[in-house]
């Protein structure tokens, strides 16, 4: 063989040697792998909620490989949306599903999501000669019409709680109470830890009201359990008012039923199970101690009323007099009072009045006065006309 054949043999070869390395560097540098994502959101909703970690976890389906990480932990906070991903290379096509969901954590007093996931992985050779995740779905309960982008949880703060009424009662048994009188009504937890309504201090709380339906105000319950309170009313102590002194028991019983807390009030007196607490207190300003006949009558010496009976053994037809009016009848003749003076006659005998006040009185039928006046009116006639003519008789001589 000729030298110039032995070269150009050469020559090719080198030149195919040199096509393969570069294939092979061309294919290794070339990556055949598909790293997969999963997302998921967390988020807590409520005017009290506050941060809590929240735990996803993600189980395999049918044989399926298990991702890197079979549960998530996060850092879930108020009105917040928390991102965190699940995360897999394959090296090779797949088709494979898992589902994803969240563990409930402890607060009783959260909602916890209870959606489940199902999230399909589909991964494909690409144009390169390589692989790529051409679908990463999620979607809800099983139902691949519910797809979304990524797994979402929502958490809501939803404690149990619960509201006493109370009820103000006034009775008027005697007059009518003012409007402007005020109650006070305490509530207290018999332990300093249990829920209590806003403004309460040590586990008891006080509230002013006046006639009418009140409330002390809410009482939220975050765990699941049984909560008692007393409740009674003060006695403020106010002038002509009684006040109740019975002692109400309020049990509260908490409870987590399909996933939320519920809350069963039960309201007792003694032994008497009630719909709400009820306080009644009675008014009386003394209105109702009336006297009778005129005997509480007082005269302005100072003398006591009573029976005028004993006030005067005067004969019939007699008033008895005090400052010179005549203050009681006697012999069952009326006499009538106006600022002590007699109206009336007694016994048929007129009264004659003098600027109000009884003179005297005359019995019926007795003349002899009047005749007494009459012969002596007479008598004074005939001296008088006597002495006339004796006087004219001597200036005459």
């Amino acid at each position: 063989m000729s030298r110039v054949m032995r070269k150009n043999y050469i020559g090719a070869f080198l030149v195919m040697l040199f096509a393969l390395l570069f294939q092979v560097t061309a294919f290794a540098a070339t990556k055949y792998e598909a790293e997969v994502k999963i997302p998921v959101k967390v988020t807590l909703e409520g005017k009290k909620a506050s941060s809590e970690d929240v735990t996803i976890t993600m189980t395999p389906l049918d044989g399926a490989p298990a991702f890197d990480q079979t549960s998530i932990t996060v850092n879930a906070r108020k009105n917040e949306t928390v991102y965190a991903e699940f995360t897999k290379t394959f090296t090779e096509p797949v088709s494979y599903k898992y589902e994803v969901k969240q563990t409930a954590g402890t607060t009783d007093a959260y909602v916890y999501d209870d959606t489940v996931y199902t999230a399909v992985v589909y991964v494909e050779n690409d144009d390169n000669g390589g692989l790529k995740a051409s679908i990463v779905k999620v979607y809800k309960d099983e139902d691949p019409t519910k797809k979304q982008e990524a797994a979402e949880f929502v958490n809501i703060y939803d404690p149990a709680d619960t509201d006493p009424p109370i009820n103000k009662v006034v009775i008027n048994d005697a007059g009518t109470a003012p409007d402007t009188v005020k109650f006070h009504f305490t509530m207290k937890a018999d332990d300093k830890t249990y829920p209590m309504p806003e403004g309460s201090v040590d586990g008891s709380k006080t509230i002013e009201t006046g006639v009418g339906s009140y409330e002390f105000g809410v009482m939220e319950y975050e765990k699941a359990g049984t909560y008692t309170y007393s409740v009674v009313e003060n006695n403020d102590g106010v002038q002509n008012f009684t006040y109740d002194d019975t002692a109400y028991t309020v049990k509260v019983v908490v409870e987590k039923v399909n996933g939320k807390l519920q809350a069963t009030r039960t309201i007792t007196k003694g032994s008497e199970t009630l719909e709400s607490i009820t306080f009644t207190n009675h008014y009386s300003d003394g209105s109702s101690q009336n006297t009778s006949g005129g005997s509480s009558t007082t005269g302005g010496s100072g003398s006591s009323g009573g029976s005028s009976d004993s006030d005067s053994d005067s004969g019939e037809g007699s008033p008895a007099g005090v400052l010179g009016a005549v203050r009681d009848a006697v012999e069952n003749g009326p006499v009538g009072r106006v600022l002590g003076a007699a109206r009336e006659a007694v016994d048929n005998s007129p009264v004659g009045k003098v600027l109000g006040a009884a003179r005297g009185a005359v019995r019926t039928g007795d003349n002899s006065f009047m005749m007494v006046s009459a012969i002596c009116f007479i008598t004074a006639l005939a001296v008088l006309a006597a002495w006339s003519m004796a006087f004219v008789k001597r200036r005459m001589k």
